[in-house]
């Protein structure tokens, strides 16, 4: 998984900002409870009013998340 989400960030980087959390620590933890986490990885991506705009468990859809930031 670290591969797809490190060319993910390669190609958005400048567009979004990354965050990855550990889920074995205490924000983590808190974190993955209160976004309802099922699987490791959760990703989630968030518009600037803190809504969630896509969420998936595993390998993020690269072209749909594209098409998002393009829209906006």
């Amino acid at each position: 998984m670290k591969p797809a989400v490190d060319r993910l960030e390669a190609q958005l980087g400048q567009k979004v900002i990354f965050v990855r959390l550990e889920v074995q620590n205490h924000v983590g933890k808190i974190l993955y409870s209160k976004y309802d986490g099922k699987l490791v990885p959760t990703f989630i991506i968030f518009d600037q009013s803190g809504a969630i705009r896509y969420k998936t468990n595993g390998v993020p859809d690269h072209a749909l998340i594209n098409s998002m930031l393009v829209d906006n």
